[in-house]
């Protein structure tokens, strides 16, 4: 089995939702009706583990703490919400590696506008890390059931330059701490996916495990197919040379490497303009959705075969 295989068992074995619950599992947030005015919230929780999904010769406490609740804010503006409260728990091998993390957590709490109500902490063999997020709904939320044939694909940013750091801290190569830094400190698109939502955009997600994975997430629960043009996928400049120098192909590792925390959404394409003219990071189209299941990649007109992202259990 893989992530999505024990996802979905586990959304079997789950009961009847309260009335409360407006979207259950299976989206980047729950989102959830509370309180006398109605206001819906959603709800999320991701988890950094060592030896999994960082390395603590490279990573630091901080830096970690950091990443904990960055990814969990990217997943609040995928539904195009603002990020509130945060609960972080984690075990750690000693004290001061807890109160390191702890205070990489409050750094991104307060760059991200998120109150800090506290948590857990244990003795642990190696640093892990737990964070649980409610972020705050202005409207109703983007899904990623919402995309239509006819829309345009588009993403917020550029892809490839976190997992081109990794690439930089695992052959410890010098030059690109940009990239790296990339990797370290994801930057959530609170604004962007804000934005999204007032100019219409029926559906998105964020880029975590990689385009070549998440697009089939928003295809499958939409249930349509698309079309990608990886000549259209914006990679920057210094990812591109540093890739190029490995003998790997940038265009390829931005559809599978990951880790970018960008938001792909599905909308018609004057509402991308108008998204693009006023978003403050770029917004590049690079495909299509179209009729039926199919997720084709292309290049130069022709199909590309085998492109997948990060699977957990892998």
């Amino acid at each position: 089995m893989n992530e999505f295989d024990v996802i979905r068992r586990l959304s079997e074995k789950l009961p009847a939702p309260p009335e409360e619950v407006v979207v259950p599992i299976g989206d980047d947030c729950a989102v959830l009706r509370l309180g006398d005015d109605g206001r819906l919230w959603v709800a999320a929780a991701d988890m950094l583990v060592s030896g999994r999904h960082f390395r603590e010769e490279w990573s630091s406490p901080e830096s970690v703490g950091y990443k904990a609740v960055a990814v969990n804010v990217s997943d609040v503006a995928a539904m195009g919400g603002r990020p509130r409260f945060v609960l972080a728990s984690g075990g750690a091998p000693d004290p001061e590696t807890t109160l390191r993390c702890v205070e990489g957590v409050m750094q991104a709490c307060e760059e991200f506008g998120a109150y800090p109500l506290g948590g857990d902490t244990t003795g642990a063999a190696a640093l892990t890390i737990d964070v649980a997020i409610l972020g705050e709904l202005d409207g109703a939320p983007m899904l990623r059931s919402g995309a239509r044939p006819g829309d345009v694909l588009a993403v917020t940013g550029e892809l490839g330059a976190s997992a081109a750091g990794l690439l930089v801290l695992e052959n410890g190569d010098a030059g690109y701490a940009r990239l790296v830094r990339k990797h370290l400190r994801p930057e959530p698109r609170i604004e962007a996916g804000l934005l999204a939502t007032r100019v219409g955009a029926r559906a998105a997600i964020d880029l975590s495990d990689g385009l070549a994975s998440d697009v089939r997430h928003v295809c499958e629960a939409s249930g349509v197919g698309c079309r990608i043009d990886l000549d259209l996928l914006p990679v920057a400049g210094d990812t591109r040379e540093y890739v190029r120098s490995l003998g790997r192909d940038p265009e390829h590792l931005a559809a599978t490497g990951g880790e970018d925390y960008e938001l792909l959404l599905a909308a018609p394409e004057a509402l991308v303009y108008s998204l693009a003219a006023e978003a403050a990071v770029p917004v590049t189209i690079v495909g299509e959705v179209v009729d039926g299941g199919d997720v084709l990649f292309v290049r130069g007109g022709e199909p590309v075969e085998g492109l997948s992202g990060w699977d957990h259990f892998v």
